[in-house]
């Protein structure tokens, strides 16, 4: 780890605002009142944020878009500081290892950075639907997709990190220099210290290929099976999870080879399908009709898409995550519909489906803590969702569902997706923690 030379004085140039006013996040479930919000324009700023304690009351905690489901933005009394000013790509380079990177801040969102990348030819692997995310929070929380080659979470490319501790001092770790220090930050949801810089791996662009349909099955057991054959049959499989009605709508993506843009030859299939699938996750799949194309030929990267920020009486998108291994696709496919099925007999009520991505993991060394630690392998999630963050119903749903998901079928969930949590229900290594930037809202996972 290298230290960086700190700033000469301590002198804060971006906005503050300390009057008391109330943020939400993107679902409008919650929201806080912290003593300060800041918005640095510098990584001087960090560093002068986090020496004051007087004027940044403890503890300091890191946002970006505020798109997490969870309590994770809440921090009553303290300082959000929200990165989105730090949003430049500084370029692309390469590092003493030979790989090419793009050096990027950490403010930066996920859908700028994919079209600056596309239109130079290159990508990353991971690209997730939600655009807003920056790469900042993706480095160091939890994340999700079914990608074509490579494994399908964020922080799994980035090689490099600068930081600001809890002494305000600017940091940097790499994967070749640092090791396992380097893999241990990753998993740190920002409790180590406040990452103002990414280094991430990059590859010549390729095209995906989607056979699209909507399947109905028999019985559960039928569905799992056919998740199962689905992805056997694809090179990244994602699916659309009608579990009451056992129904699911597949995407069977695979390699479609070397290329920066999707080929005129698809379209306007390809943006059909595009603008369809943006507006039902924006409105939680309530009312939204999706396109069921086959043999599309696109790029990825056209379909990160961006949200509008809804209005409370707007249906927009809510959900649980949940991580499994293969393995037990069956058993959480069937437990789950039992479990489902029961709920609606007694209340009427079942979520609008279920998210299902199938995630490849890297060795346990590279992912040490939390979800995809398990090594090798291939993870799937299972991820209802509803169109009402504020249904009583979904609420209820969700924290019953809770005990059976984590504590009977052993899924591990994530502080930053997964809703209505318990002390136990995730545990994140104390010794990632430190005192200045951990939130009432983390020190219940503290292990």
């Amino acid at each position: 780890m290298q230290t960086l030379q700190k700033p000469a004085q301590e002198v804060f140039q971006g906005l503050v605002l300390d009057d008391g006013r109330t943020f939400a996040n993107w679902g409008l479930s919650r929201s806080t009142r912290p003593a300060v919000y800041a918005e640095p324009v510098s990584y001087a700023d960090v560093q002068a944020a986090v020496r004051d304690e007087t004027r940044f009351p403890s503890p300091v905690h890191p946002v970006g878009s505020m798109h997490s489901v969870t309590s994770t933005i809440v921090n009553d009394g303290g300082t959000l500081l929200c990165t989105r000013k730090l949003d430049e790509i500084i370029g692309l380079e390469h590092d003493p290892m030979g790989r090419q990177v793009v050096r990027v801040q950490a403010g930066c969102r996920l859908k700028k950075l994919t079209l600056w990348l596309q239109a130079r030819g290159v990508e990353i692997p991971f690209k997730s639907e939600i655009g807003e995310a920056t790469a900042g929070s993706l480095a160091t929380c939890d994340s999700k997709e079914s990608s074509v080659d490579g494994p399908g979470y964020f922080s799994a490319h980035v090689v490099g990190l600068t930081y600001v501790d809890q002494q305000g001092r600017l940091c940097t770790l790499s994967d070749h220099q640092d090791g396992a220090v380097f893999y241990e930050f990753t998993c740190c949801f920002g409790l180590s210290g406040i990452v103002v810089e990414c280094l991430l791996e990059v590859r010549p662009a390729t095209l995906c290929r989607s056979d699209t349909a909507i399947q109905a099955f028999g019985s559960a057991e039928e569905l799992a099976a056919g998740l199962a054959t689905a992805h056997q049959q694809s090179d990244a499989l994602f699916a659309i999870v009608f579990l009451h009605e056992l129904a699911a709508f597949l995407d069977r993506r695979c390699h479609a080879g070397p290329g920066v843009f999707t080929p005129q030859s698809s379209q306007p299939a390809a943006e059909e399908f595009r603008a369809a699938t943006r507006l039902a996750i924006q409105r939680g799949f309530d009312g939204v009709a999706v396109p069921q194309p086959s043999g599309i030929i696109y790029s990825r990267a056209d379909f990160v898409n961006e949200y509008w920020h809804p209005s409370a009486d707007e249906s927009r998108l809510d959900f649980q995550y949940y991580e499994h291994d293969l393995s037990n696709l069956r058993t959480v496919v069937t437990e789950s519909y039992r479990f489902t099925k029961a709920f609606e007999e007694r209340t009427g009520f079942t979520p609008k489906g279920w998210a299902t991505f199938f995630i490849n993991r890297l060795e346990s060394s590279r992912k040490p803590f939390g979800i995809y630690s398990a090594g090798p392998g291939v993870s799937f999630s299972f991820d209802p969702f509803h169109s009402s963050p504020d249904d009583p119903l979904w609420q209820e749903f969700s924290r019953a569902y809770n005990k059976l998901a984590i504590h009977d079928l052993g899924a591990n969930a994530s502080p930053t997706q997964t809703q209505w949590l318990q002390r136990g229900d995730v545990k994140i290594p104390r010794k990632l923690a430190r005192p200045r930037f951990t939130t009432k809202y983390y020190e219940q996972f503290l292990d």
